[in-house]
């Protein structure tokens, strides 16, 4: 039977060179026909699936659909709401809810699920994820003065998703590992250069990430003037940025080798769209929303919130549960929403304390090492208070 099926196999592969049935090498004929191949797929998927896109005029390379996108938001909302945790103000909650629903409305894509949520991270920050998820710190809640900055940041990442900038990005990426996989199959010399390939593509992305933010800066004007917002005051929100920036320690990377452009420059730009806008509108008449922000976030938590638990050098306590713990001295140290860990300066230990599953210590036992990989060497049995 093997010998029939090596008869069969020899005289499949005509077309190669062999020494055997077990060893042949592709033809360079065959090679450049497989190149040809490639390309012409890499193409053809580029002409089935690019689209103008609504908010930008540009065309992009898309090969995921509309309910894919919003699919891959929703599962990605779940990883950030219990990694993050949300602010526990319901009425904070429902106020940015209802101004970025304001704000998604302008825009060239207001039927999606919008949904704006406040993550319980004292960082200055905001983030959008496909499909109209747009997520806002509570550490941004307290450093914004009015509601016209809020609604340029919201405005700034509802730009990322009716550009869909994730949703390019994912594209392009697909086809351009399937060329590098692809190569890699058919000449395996090209492995060894598969870490600089990669290493230039993520400066690639880079320039890509820059130019999505400036667009995004570009769309957030246009929603905030639409939804009547004083897009003036955005150039406070750069400056502050600028300061975090600054004060955060150390020098900051050249412009090129970031994944934002230079506040400086933002606002620099910014300024250009304002000076623009004069000319057309009356920008006395947009609103700002100062005094009615600040009572909102009135009594928010500002910086670490210590009822979360809080290090004192390598002493960790925990308020609200009532335990304290000391990690070895020199380790490094996190405390997370889910989770209190710290691992050893060789990074060949680590010790992590998090709630445990089961109704005793017991069965948490049980169910933790009974996990593959895992092993007791020793359990101890004790009280917390």
């Amino acid at each position: 039977m093997n010998k029939w099926n090596n008869s069969l196999k020899c005289r499949s592969h005509r077309h190669t060179k062999a020494d055997d049935c077990g060893t042949r090498r592709i033809a360079p004929r065959a090679l450049t026909t497989i190149w040809i191949a490639l390309i012409a797929l890499i193409a053809g998927l580029g002409l089935m699936s690019c689209a103008v896109n609504l908010a930008t005029g540009e065309r992009h390379l898309n090969l995921i659909g509309e309910s894919r996108e919003i699919a891959m938001g929703q599962q990605a909302d779940s990883q950030v709401v219990a990694s993050l945790g949300l602010y526990s103000n319901a009425a904070l909650q429902r106020y940015v809810q209802e101004l970025g629903a304001k704000l998604a409305k302008t825009s060239e894509r207001p039927s999606l699920p919008w949904t704006f949520r406040i993550v319980d991270d004292p960082a200055v920050n905001a983030f959008a994820l496909p499909g109209g998820f747009i997520y806002v710190t509570r550490g941004l809640m307290t450093y914004v003065e009015n509601e016209a900055e809020l609604a340029g940041v919201i405005g700034h990442e509802i730009g990322h998703v009716t550009a869909q900038h994730a949703v390019h990005s994912m594209s392009n990426q697909e086809v351009t590992q399937l060329g590098i996989t692809a190569g890699m199959m058919i000449k395996p010399e090209l492995q060894r250069y598969g870490q600089i390939l990669n290493t230039g593509l993520g400066l690639l992305y880079l320039k890509f990430s820059r130019d999505d933010e400036s667009q995004a800066d570009k769309l957030g004007f246009r929603y905030m003037v639409k939804a009547g917002n004083d897009p003036r005051q955005m150039i406070q929100v750069f400056d502050m940025l600028n300061r975090i920036s600054q004060s955060s320690g150390g020098g900051r990377l050249p412009e090129w080798l970031e994944t934002h452009p230079n506040p400086e420059n933002r606002s620099e730009n910014f300024q250009k769209e304002i000076d623009t806008l004069k000319l057309n509108l009356n920008l006395s008449g947009l609103s700002v929303n100062q005094d009615s922000y600040l009572n909102r976030i009135n009594g928010a938590v500002f910086g670490q919130n210590p009822r979360e638990g809080f290090f004192r050098d390598y002493h960790f306590y925990q308020p609200d549960l009532e335990f304290e713990f000391e990690f070895p001295t020199g380790w490094q140290t996190v405390n997370q929403k889910e989770a209190v860990a710290a691992v050893s300066t060789n990074q060949d230990a680590v010790v992590q304390i998090t709630l445990a599953q089961g109704t005793s210590s017991e069965a948490a036992a049980k169910q933790f090492f009974g996990q593959q990989g895992l092993q007791s060497e020793r359990q101890e049995r004790g009280n917390l208070n």
